[in-house]
């Protein structure tokens, strides 16, 4: 499971491989987490529970993200581990553990916009999942 970002204009891109479709989903997570919070440790002091759907692999990592994006825009949560249960094609459910931003502990990144459409790509290639997703910044 990795994840790396590239440039794009004015945005910034997150691109993901896992070995599985839910390692791909927690990279890609992995990845926002980072450009809100820098490098922070998170610790997993909270859980929230997750069910959500789409109707395609691409899809549903946009609605993934959409939703930790919203957790932190409206309660400052940060995801610190992942415990995905059931990940179909289309769909996503399990617990995500994290904790709230702290700016005595947690490095503030940069400040996230949107999860948007434009290139946005979900493949499965020789038994891995390939993920790349624009971020509106």
């Amino acid at each position: 499971m990795s994840y790396e970002f590239f440039d794009h204009t004015a945005d910034i891109g997150i691109q993901a491989q896992g070995s599985s479709l839910a390692e791909l989903l927690m990279a890609m997570a992995c990845g926002l987490r980072e450009l809100v919070a820098e490098d922070s440790l998170i610790q997993p002091q909270e859980q929230r529970a997750i069910k959500l759907a789409a109707e395609d692999p691409a899809s549903l990592l946009r609605v993934w993200l959409q939703e930790l994006l919203f957790w932190f825009s409206t309660d400052r949560f940060l995801p610190a581990k992942y415990e995905l249960s059931n990940v179909t094609a289309t769909t996503v459910e399990g617990r995500v553990q994290g904790e709230r931003f702290d700016p005595m502990r947690h490095v503030p990144g940069r400040e996230v916009k949107a999860i948007t459409r434009h290139q946005l790509e979900v493949k499965q290639q020789a038994g891995k999942w390939f993920g790349r997703v624009i971020v509106d910044i």
